[in-house]
């Protein structure tokens, strides 16, 4: 352990890649184990500052830093998870949930909607992919007041206005929770269908197909085809559909989601139950962007991903 935490502190940006990269491997597959000197140690190595320039270094600084969380005593992680970066929070999001969504969660909630509202594409763009990390985890309350502030900070930045790649992650997100957790999308369909059909006929091809895959993933197209969406346009919040809206929306379900819906249900029963809207993998990409700590491009390795 000192061996490696010693060649991590070293210049050369190779080596000291690799003994982060073996680090992280000891304190996530054996933390427990540690000594309270070593854990000490390392967090020190992990909170250390980084070169604003070192931006692989911040991420790798930043999983390791998650991973060694979860094996500290609260006292030693409280100040971190108060004020955190971007990239710690989700690398501690990905790593240790329980750490920051059971004792913080209205701050965490709070932070990442701050961040989402942040003019900074860095910060706002990883604050998306914080929201689907909290969404999409096991751990922590989910009730509609606690995701509501979520949804409606995900929501502001899908309409078109927005920053290009802030809205296509958070049609990426929206899209991923309603397909594995669709219980906690219905409540707010009110809020999210009118925001994600407008730009289903976006003329930026990754936000008009992101937006198509959400809409379809929020009415259950593939698997209830018209059902969810007929209920949605006969409840309060359909019937305060703007008329014209209104009216697009069904010439569009009718036109173009059911057929989407249906080319999708053929290819996933062809693929065996796998697959989706576009690419067969599009369900695979969209999670592991969403998983990642500092949108590390998806065919690249993360720290042992």
């Amino acid at each position: 352990m000192a061996e490696l935490v010693t060649g991590s502190k070293t210049p050369d940006p190779g080596v000291k890649s690799a003994m982060l990269k073996a680090l992280y491997e000891v304190v996530s597959k054996a933390g427990s184990n540690m000594s309270d000197t070593s854990r000490s140690t390392v967090l020190g190595l992990a909170n250390s500052d980084i070169e604003e320039e070192d931006y692989l270094m911040a991420i790798a600084n930043a999983r390791l830093l998650g991973a060694l969380l979860k094996y500290l005593p609260p006292e030693s992680t409280n100040g971190l998870i108060r004020k955190p970066s971007v990239l710690n929070l989700n690398a501690v999001l990905l790593e240790s949930p329980e750490v920051v969504i059971e004792p913080f969660a209205e701050e965490t909630v709070s932070t990442i909607c701050q961040g989402i509202s942040q003019k900074n594409p860095f910060i706002s763009d990883n604050c998306v992919l914080a929201a689907g990390k909290y969404l999409l985890t096991e751990t922590g309350p989910k009730s509609f007041e606690t995701t509501k502030p979520l949804f409606e900070a995900l929501a502001s930045v899908i309409q078109p206005g927005a920053a290009i790649d802030t809205r296509r992650l958070g049609l990426v997100v929206i899209r991923t929770v309603s397909r594995l957790h669709i219980e906690l999308i219905r409540p707010h369909l009110a809020l999210l269908a009118p925001k994600i059909f407008a730009s289903v006929r976006d003329l930026i091809i990754p936000i008009k197909l992101s937006a198509e895959a959400a809409f379809l993933a929020i009415f259950s197209v593939v698997d209830s085809e018209g059902v969810v969406f007929e209920k949605y346009l006969s409840s309060a919040a359909g019937m305060e559909l703007n008329a014209n809206t209104k009216r697009s929306m069904q010439d569009y379900f009718r036109r173009v989601a059911l057929k989407l819906g249906a080319q999708a249900r053929e290819r996933k029963e062809a693929e065996g139950g796998q697959g989706g809207l576009g690419l067969g993998s599009d369900e695979v990409e969209d999670e592991r962007e969403i998983w990642s700590v500092g949108k590390v491009d998806l065919g690249e390795d993360q720290l042992g991903e």
